[in-house]
């Protein structure tokens, strides 16, 4: 909220172009007193950078206060060495030079400029030093040569205005940009306390190797490690870890330094010629700068990747996540399903037991184990006696909840092992697996009890059933011949009179009750 409250008050339309015009003249007086050689030569020129980033952070539609005042500002610095219509030739040359520079950037980027890309960096560079700095230089040589009328070549004056309006815009126009339009500018430059002494050691540094390099005279034979370069491994440091817009700041800091100690007569790049001293200072501000910039691009750049890419992993992670936890979901809902659809398809629908279909496929298979291991088993045919009458007399749900109320009782009789199913209708049957340990005509009895505990409420008053039974033992047969040996016992039993059991023809046991005799 702060920052954005301190960008509003940067960005006013008094303040802005107020501070602008201060800053642009700050910049002329600091060119011509520091960044001047004693011949005159300006090393490097600030205040067209401070113009160019103000019309950088602005849209073209706000740029004419910015105009009025560096006019303004260009006149006041320079009428102590030029008539009035001499500074507004130099003052209408600077900003044609920025307007141009500014204009070419947001037509070719169409969109903000950004540090952080070395593509735009790249075609800021281009345009600054290629186009708009040496366009300029054919006015402001042209004012030297015809108008001044000095005595050095046309060439000597555009050369020597392109390089110092090049060397300056390169130097300060990054940072001042990235200051002018970052509302978090102070955390970018004072970053976590706990890195606050790594960026004070790197311009301690930095302005060490910069003092000992122009000021102390080491840059002789007995030296030559104490080159130049010596001032360039703490801004690459800084930028490296800050950031553009610390690492410009410490960059332009250093690079003016330079200038200013060359212009004082310090340092590596003092020759018998002005003109050399001077394009060998700007030559290195401008790589040096261009270097450091390039650096902290590709950094932050590779920083970005390596972020997004990361992010990137952790949302297939997560997708993957829920794709298979879906994968999951679904497989046991297939699962579910299978299971409900087997289910379904052995079960009877009305009393929840076997029905027919699967009954006879576990009976199949029980014969061909039985086949194997010579282990018998038994079925039992259970018929509801006089089920037809209770459908009749009572109706349909009657008949539905007598077959449910049966299947009720007589599961409650049956052993784990044993397999019990509708066979059809009023049909039911029951597989009795290991028969030889089983005592049938008492489990038979059994069954023909459970069917008497059958009570069905009609009104104030009761229903009862009963069912006959017929039984058969595997000996050898397949199932459908066992089912059939139990049919017939059936219809034995309720040819005798129903509620009775009767065994089919193969069965041979001892003696029993009459309900319980084998039939012969």
């Amino acid at each position: 909220m702060n920052e954005r409250l301190a960008m509003h008050r940067l960005h006013h339309p008094a303040f802005f172009p107020f501070l602008i015009g201060l800053l642009y003249y700050l910049g002329a007086f600091v060119g011509v007193h520091f960044a001047a050689l004693e011949s005159g030569i300006v090393i490097l020129w600030p205040p067209n950078a401070v113009l160019l980033a103000a019309l950088l952070s602005r849209p073209p539609r706000d740029w004419w206060p910015f105009l009025v005042v560096v006019l303004v500002a260009e006149v006041v610095a320079d009428v102590p060495a030029f008539t009035v219509a001499q500074a507004l030739l130099f003052g209408s040359i600077n900003i044609a030079e920025c307007v141009l520079a500014a204009s070419l950037l947001r037509y070719c980027l169409k969109a903000d400029m950004d540090w952080h890309e070395p593509k735009d960096l790249s075609l800021f560079l281009v345009t600054v030093f290629f186009i708009a700095s040496p366009a300029a230089a054919l006015g402001g040589a042209s004012v030297y040569a015809f108008v001044l009328e000095r005595d050095a070549p046309f060439l000597t004056f555009w050369r020597l205005w392109w390089v110092g309006d090049a060397t300056g815009l390169i130097i300060l126009t990054p940072f001042l940009h990235m200051v002018f339009n970052t509302g978090s500018w102070r955390r970018h430059l004072l970053p976590a306390s706990s890195r606050i002494l790594e960026l004070l050691a790197a311009w301690g540094i930095a302005m060490l190797a910069c003092y000992a390099v122009f000021f102390w005279d080491l840059h002789s034979e007995s030296y030559l490690a104490l080159t130049p370069l010596a001032v360039v491994a703490a801004p690459v440091w800084v930028a490296i870890r800050f950031g553009p817009l610390a690492g410009s700041f410490l960059t332009a800091a250093v690079a003016l330094y330079v200038a200013f100690g060359t212009a004082r007569g310090y340092g590596p790049f003092i020759n018998e010629s002005a003109e050399h001293s001077a394009l060998l200072t700007q030559e290195f501000a401008v790589l040096f700068t261009a270097m450091v910039l390039y650096i902290a691009s590709f950094v932050h750049q590779n920083r970005r990747k390596s972020f997004m890419l990361r992010k990137a992993l952790a949302e297939v992670k997560e997708l993957n996540q829920v794709l298979e936890e879906r994968v999951q979901l679904r497989t046991q809902e297939l699962n579910d399903a299978n299971d409900k659809l087997r289910l379904l398809a052995s079960t009877d629908e009305l009393t929840g037991i076997y029905n027919r279909r699967h009954m006879r496929w576990l009976g199949e298979d029980l014969a061909k184990r039985s086949a194997r291991n010579l282990r018998p088993f038994s079925v039992f045919l259970l018929d509801i006696d006089y089920f037809k009458s209770i459908n009749d007399k009572y109706g349909h749900a009657m008949g539905d909840l007598c077959l449910q109320t049966f299947v009720s009782e007589v599961s409650g009789s049956l052993r784990a092992v044993d397999y019990f199913g509708r066979w059809g209708g009023e049909e039911f049957l029951i597989i009795v697996p290991d028969s030889d340990c089983v005592d049938l005509m008492r489990f038979g009895a059994r069954l023909l009890e459970c069917a008497r505990n059958v009570r069905l409420p009609v009104g104030e008053d009761s229903v009862s059933i009963t069912i006959s039974i017929g039984v058969a033992e595997w000996s050898g047969n397949s199932f459908e011949d066992l089912v059939s040996v139990a049919d017939n016992a059936l219809y034995r039993a309720k040819g005798e009179g129903r509620d009775r059991v009767r065994f089919g023809a193969q069965l041979r046991r001892g003696e029993g009750g009459d309900s319980a005799l084998p039939s012969v």
